[in-house]
């Protein structure tokens, strides 16, 4: 979808356009490759993804490398939104999709629950480490020496909506960042 717009603080929904750039492009692309299925008569399911928790590796990983040294590395200046989803209730809402006939169409599949990335950072921190970490703001220029154009997504604040999953009878197992570290952490 893009970033979010400064005038415009709603989330995004599944009928906004997609954003103009690369990434945008290219999911765009890969929907419309699918399309023509429904031309044949078969049901269509897409779930766009938002940042996927998961101890496998991801973005997690990135997030939780420096803690276990002992430093909080929060990214730009934190307050960017990010939109993101358990690996659990993923999995969920692609078994929904295949077992229930009434869902079709386009699903963004994110958390109800979507957090900075200094609240996602201190809270993963405060798992991890306890109260022994140091919380590191990382300059926004310095993100752009070190990972170049990959900076502007990492730095780029997007909320999206659920309530269209939400609406459709999805149940998320992990509706808060809390609960998802908790899940991740074994800590139910």
């Amino acid at each position: 979808y893009g970033a979010d717009a400064v005038k415009n603080s709603r989330p995004f929904i599944e009928t906004d356009p997609p954003e103009t750039d690369f990434l945008g492009e290219a999911c765009r692309l890969w929907e419309e490759s699918i399309e023509p299925v429904t031309l044949m008569g078969i049901r269509l399911v897409i779930l766009r993804t938002g940042i996927v928790l998961t101890k496998e590796g991801g973005a997690l990983k990135e997030f939780v490398m420096p803690i276990r040294f002992g430093v909080a590395a929060i990214l730009g200046t934190g307050k960017q939104i990010i939109s993101w989803i358990h690996i659990d209730d993923l999995c969920r809402m692609y078994l929904m999709a295949l077992e229930n006939e009434s869902i079709k169409g386009v699903y963004n599949a994110v958390a109800p629950k979507p957090v900075t990335n200094r609240e996602l950072t201190l809270k993963l921190a405060e798992r991890i480490k306890k109260r022994f970490f140091l919380p590191l703001y990382i300059p926004s220029f310095l993100l752009k020496l070190v990972i170049g154009e990959l900076s502007v997504e990492v730095l780029k604040s997007t909320t999206v909506s659920c309530e269209r999953i939400r609406m459709s009878g999805y149940s998320f197992v992990y509706p808060s960042i809390e609960s998802a570290i908790g899940g991740l952490y074994n800590d139910k």
